[in-house]
């Protein structure tokens, strides 16, 4: 599933790929298990889209895990 939504609230913890967002309207949403760095480079995205106010595009996995984004 495809999204263009704005980020209000990110969340991670010190465990491995621990990264969540809050999409507008989708609600909260894991980061797919990716790499530890590519985990990392998910955060800042979401950190930065939510930082600015401006929409992230990005595609969800059948089970709701955000596999994909575009800032």
């Amino acid at each position: 599933m495809n999204f263009a939504q704005k980020i209000l609230q990110v969340y991670s913890t010190p465990h491995s790929q621990n990264v969540w967002a809050y999409i507008d309207t989708l609600g909260w949403k894991k980061v797919q298990l990716l790499s530890t760095d590519g985990s990392t480079n998910m955060f800042v995205m979401l950190s930065a889209a939510k930082a600015s106010g401006i929409a992230v595009s990005g595609t969800l996995t059948a089970s709701g895990e955000i596999s994909v984004l575009y800032l």
